[in-house]
């Protein structure tokens, strides 16, 4: 057996954990607004919208990111009085394929890769997450998609898949995320052996999911795991 098939797995979501993946988008939907002459108060109206239309979209009948960003722009500028235009949705595209990761994020993964097997879990496909794995500067053992499994975190389906890529029962893999919603919960449910929580935006946990621990960034998460396995 390959030396690298023994290592553990350490799953990762990869947006708002790895990348600035919202900071990105709503960057680039704030130079937008502005640019069509709104004013602030216009840009949080909008960007509400926008993130209530791409919660319900992931949480209905399955379209790739791409479709998603776009139909959630043209529901938020429509609801704000703004008309979208395609170069619009040009750029919150390329804010998402150009959010940068972290800072924490290379050095911490490569440091990782020498005990473990790394794999992303994201909601995102082909053509977008590659461009951010590229700014992360680090090869991953598996890459699981929403466009592969026609679903979007926190649905099991994602998880699933996860599960089936990499042949490794739930309570053999630590999955390490931002989210509570999209990640924690739903990990927890399907007995992950570890969940680490990056709350990178100081936000509250839920206590009926309470994760193996809880870190403000990566930087500590390969001292968790030691000190985790202190303990069992």
């Amino acid at each position: 057996m390959p030396q690298n098939e023994k290592k553990p797995w350490l799953t990762f979501d990869c947006y708002d954990t790895l990348v600035r993946y919202t900071e990105s988008k709503s960057s680039a939907f704030t130079e937008i607004i502005i640019s069509k002459g709104a004013d602030q108060k216009i840009v949080g109206e909008g960007w509400s919208i926008f993130e209530s239309s791409e919660r319900k979209l992931q949480a209905g009948s399955f379209l790739p990111l791409h479709q998603i960003l776009q139909r959630s722009l043209r529901t938020a500028m429509e609801g704000i009085g703004l008309n979208c235009i395609q170069d619009d949705e040009v750029k919150m595209l390329e804010a998402v394929k150009k959010a940068p990761p972290f800072p924490d994020v290379n050095s911490t993964l490569i440091d990782l890769k020498r005990d473990y097997r790394l794999a992303i879990l994201s909601n995102s496909e082909p053509d977008i997450i590659g461009f951010n794995i590229a700014s992360i500067g680090v090869t991953f053992d598996a890459v699981v998609l929403a466009a592969e499994a026609k679903c979007y975190k926190p649905a099991s389906g994602m998880f699933k898949e996860l599960i089936k890529r990499i042949d490794e029962v739930p309570g053999n893999i630590t999955h390490i995320a931002q989210s509570f919603y999209h990640d924690m919960r739903t990990a927890k449910d399907l007995g992950f052996g570890r969940r680490l929580w990056i709350n990178r935006y100081n936000k509250k946990g839920d206590a009926a999911y309470k994760p193996d621990a809880e870190l403000p960034d990566l930087s500590e998460v390969k001292s968790t795991l030691e000190q985790l396995r202190e303990l069992d």
